[in-house]
């Protein structure tokens, strides 16, 4: 009957395997090997609470199965009870030291506890066994990334690679490492193999987006387009933050004392770094056309990836300008930015109470007044505190939002409402 069980489940029928062990055990509830298996079949189905006391009736009936003990430490780790698995995996290895299961189990448990010097060790010792196994070279990334050497780490990632080149989880950590270090290019092609070798791997779509080259190039409408910040923007942006009325307006709160050496500084820093470490989006609005004179600034701040969702601010300093409709356009280019481009779920605006023509002008754009702050901030100039709005938008009101079609279409030549592709 074990026999039979065990055919089953090695030709990947779970189910028959699982029937014939329980009948079987129903007439020998001492039979290791069956006790052992079903418990492997409970925890591959997340029932680890039911596949528990067959572990430990496993292990008190073949005191000496050292891969019984090593299966249930390596249930115990995924259940999140890693330091029991420490202790089991240690046990084995007082027995076997070289058993490579139980080191490279041993390192991905103490990994979870962050004991990662720990859990160098453990696998460099797994790899002396059998220096040839890509998933120790893995995991070893894993651990020396998490120790801050990431250029080791790649090295480890790399390796793997090259033993396994149909190895996603590999070329993907590889790709966020390099990532990591800049080496863009790379990253790249390294996540789109990772996509290539296991199609909707998320961890590789999410990593190739949060790196595309969307996030840094022009956006371009019929009279405007936005540019991402470079260092040739210094001196608008320095005369921006001079502004006083104007910063009253657009970010109150933000250094305004800051000399051109220190602006300029500040924007070749940002010409490299992309926003999934910035955390913003930013841009100077230029007039589209002969002379190609900047008119205002655009950001989205706040930027969770995670979550696809940021704050959006907009500040146009002339008034000539705002009449002439480049608060609108600008926008407009935004939230085709955001929601088609880089496919965020939301965009929230937070307005000054004491601003009422941009909290108009915010409702107009399509966003909702999801709620009201009082007395949330303090001026120092005037002593007091005051409130502030709070507005979101989302991508199914911003798509189900006729007035922006119509405009986009008038103002752009196209609906920024209909997502592409």
């Amino acid at each position: 009957m074990f026999k039979l069980a065990l055919a089953a489940y090695q030709n990947g029928d779970f189910t028959a395997a699982r029937s014939q062990l329980e009948i079987l055990l129903e007439h020998e509830p001492a039979h290791a090997e069956a006790l052992h298996l079903l418990a492997v079949l409970l925890a591959q189905d997340k029932r680890f609470d039911e596949a528990e006391p067959h572990f430990l009736a496993a292990m008190r009936h073949a005191p000496n199965r050292l891969d019984f003990c090593c299966n249930y430490a390596l249930s115990l780790h995924e259940r999140g009870r890693s330091q029991e698995a420490v202790d089991h995996f240690l046990l084995v290895l007082s027995h076997q030291s070289r058993l490579v299961l139980a080191l490279n189990g041993l390192g991905n448990a103490l990994c979870a506890l962050g004991e990662y010097e720990r859990a160098e060790d453990a696998f460099r010792k797994a790899l002396k066994v059998e220096p040839a196994n890509p998933l120790l070279y893995n995991n070893l990334g894993n651990a020396l990334k998490e120790r801050g050497q990431i250029k080791q780490a790649i090295a480890s990632y790399r390796r793997a690679v090259s033993i396994k080149p149909d190895y996603p989880e590999a070329c993907v950590n590889l790709g966020i490492a390099l990532k990591e270090t800049g080496s863009l290019e790379q990253a790249r092609a390294s996540l789109e193999q990772a996509l290539s070798l296991k199609p909707g791997f998320r961890q590789a779509g999410e990593n190739l987006w949060q790196i595309a080259s969307f996030w840094r190039e022009a956006v371009a409408g019929r009279h405007l387009v936005l540019r991402p910040y470079s260092e040739n923007h210094a001196a608008f942006l320095g005369h921006c933050l001079g502004n006083k009325a104007f910063m009253m307006n657009y970010q109150r709160f933000l250094s305004r004392g800051k000399s051109l050496p220190l602006i300029a500084a500040h924007l070749r820093k940002a010409e490299k770094t992309l926003p999934w470490r910035s955390g913003s989006v930013d841009w100077v609005i230029f007039r589209h056309d002969e002379a190609e004179r900047p008119v205002g600034l655009a950001n989205l701040v706040d930027l969770n990836l995670l979550h696809r969702r940021a704050e959006f601010i907009i500040g146009i300093p002339a008034q000539a300008e705002r009449h002439a409709g480049v608060g609108l356009e600008a926008s407009l280019l935004v939230m085709d930015f955001a929601f088609n481009r880089a496919r965020l779920n939301k965009l929230t605006s937070l307005v000054y109470e004491d601003n009422e023509r941009s909290q108009k002008s915010t409702l107009a754009l399509g966003f909702n007044q999801e709620g009201y702050r009082p007395q949330h901030l303090f001026d120092e100039e005037r002593q007091r505190h005051f409130g502030v709005y709070e507005n979101g938008l989302t991508v199914a009101d911003f798509r189900a939002n006729t007035r922006l079609s119509s405009l986009s279409r008038r103002l752009l030549g196209r609906d920024v409402t209909e997502l592409e592709g």
